[in-house]
Parts: C-alpha cells; structure tokens; sequence
C-alpha cells in the first residue's frame, strides 16, 4: 500500500516534481525510511545509498564517476571467456546464470562496468615508485621462509582421463590402455610420440607431456611420491591418481634451497609495489566516503 501511494503521488505531481523529489536529501532520506524502512546515508547521481545495502558509498560514487569512462569490447569479450571458461559445457554455464538470476546479457553489463570501474580508478591511482634496493632487502630479510625453495622435480607425463567416479568399465579400459602404452615405453617407443597420440592432457600434450617444475604443494601427492622414487630419465609405470592414469617420465630434480636477494628481487617488487596499490586504494575508498554528498 505505501508503494502504491508513492507511485500515485508521483504521477500526480508530474515529471519536474518527480525530479525533484528523486534528488531531495530530506524527501528521499524520509522516503527511505517509509518504503524500504532503512536509513539513507548519501545520493549519487539520484542513486540511494542507504545503510544496510550491500553496496558501499565507496563503490557507489566509483561507479557513478566511471559511468563514461570507455572500455573495449575486445576486453569484455575477453572477461566474458574468462568467466565462461569455467565451466565445462554451455548447459551448465546457463544453469549457473538462471540459479544467480541472471542472463549473459546482464552479465555483460555488470561486467563492462567493472572494467570501467578498474580503468577509472586507475586515472586515479598515483604513478607506482618501485622500491629502492633497501627496502627489498628488508623485506628478503623480514620472509626468509618465503624465498625457501623446496624440493622441487621436473617431468613430463602421459596422462588418460578416469577420474574417481567414472563407470567401471570406462577406468578399466583406461587402465589396460596405460599398461599397453608402458609396454610399449619399454621396448622403446618414442614417449613424445606416444604423448601426442594418446595424451587426454590437452594443455601439455603439444609439448612433450610437460608439466614443468613443482613441489609437493602444487602437484597431486601420487605424482609427486613417484619422482621422489625415480632417476632422471626414468619411466614410470602406470600411476593412479584421483584424476586417472598417468605414465612419468624424471626430467630433472632440483633440491631445496635458498633464493639469493637477486633471485627473489622480481618476486620482491612486485609484492611491495602491489601492497603500496592497495593503500593507494584504501586510501581513495576512505576518502570517497567521507565525502557524502546531500
């Protein structure tokens, strides 16, 4: 009923009292309270921002002063795949939108803002001073743990898709398959050629079945076991994994050790310049807020 009664004033009033009544302080901080029972804290371009929404007054005013900033389609296209690409098939991503309440085109909105958000906030930022050799020491000193390099290995594998809950009879085939191609392996058969042929591992499988360097952090724990038992150069057998079956082969091993300073400065600066960003931001987030405008 309230609702109904504001609409009905509105149209009474007509257009230029309606104008006027959006962008009132007084009016809409008293509307606020009678329609959507919260208080009003600020106006930006005649959008509400009240107390309890989800959005900050920060937020609001970025989004305000960056409504003209431009930004390509080409980029938006390509925070759009980002998005879309984690999904494995159209059907899910279009489950995912429906359950959010949204469709592709308003995403496309939502995103296109953003990234008129981000290139308008950085016309704002101050120009990045990289850190002096100093502070990098500092900080090296302050995180050795952080420029501690565990054992790490190196190896390329043959990889076939079964992940744990597959049918029976899909991982059995997968299995056999892998022993047949170890055999193979064995009687000397090129393990780049295999790779090329038989590899499910589509972003490795163009190079040799590389998976480059890792430890045991950032390499499934079956796979790391297996290189801390092999020789370079070695082949495995068939190693099960929770994502399916994988043949190995040692390229290297790189023992623990320390980063020398010259080692770790580009990790260095990069890390102080990103927390000195950070400030710049929080600073520019405090100070929008404090500016309400009424």
């Amino acid at each position: 009923m309230k609702r109904l009664l504001f609409f009905a004033a509105a149209i009474f009033l007509g257009i230029a009292a309606g104008e006027y009544l959006t962008t009132d302080f007084a009016f809409r901080a008293w509307l606020g309270r009678l329609v959507r029972g919260d208080e009003l804290v600020a106006l930006v371009d005649r959008v509400g921002v009240y107390r309890h929404d989800e959005r900050s007054l920060a937020d609001a005013k970025v989004r305000s002063a960056a409504q003209n900033q431009p930004v390509a389609e080409a980029a938006i296209d390509h925070e759009m795949d980002l998005l879309r690409w984690q999904f494995p098939d159209e059907k899910s991503w279009n489950a995912t939108l429906e359950r959010a309440g949204m469709n592709a085109r308003a995403l496309r909105r939502e995103v296109a803002q953003d990234l008129r958000d981000r290139a308008w906030l950085e016309t704002k930022l101050p120009a990045q001073i990289p850190p002096n050799e100093k502070e990098e020491r500092m900080f090296y000193e302050a995180n050795p743990a952080r420029f501690a390099e565990p054992l790490r290995f190196r190896a390329s594998h043959l990889f076939l898709a079964a992940p744990v809950g597959y049918p029976d009879e899909v991982i059995e085939t997968k299995r056999k398959l892998s022993e047949a191609l170890a055999a193979r392996l064995r009687n000397g058969e090129s393990f780049d050629a295999l790779v090329v042929e038989f590899s499910e591992d589509e972003g490795t499988k163009n190079h040799g079945g590389d998976l480059n360097c890792f430890d045991a952090a950032r390499m499934l724990p079956e796979i790391f076991a297996a290189a801390q038992t092999m020789k370079t150069g070695q082949t495995s057998a068939p190693i099960r994994s929770r994502l399916g079956f994988h043949i190995l082969r040692l390229t290297s091993v790189l023992p623990a050790r320390e980063l020398t300073i010259a080692e770790a400065a580009p990790e260095i600066e990069v890390t102080l310049e990103n927390e000195r960003r950070a400030q710049a931001l929080g600073d520019l987030s405090a100070r929008m807020a404090q500016t309400t405008s009424r």
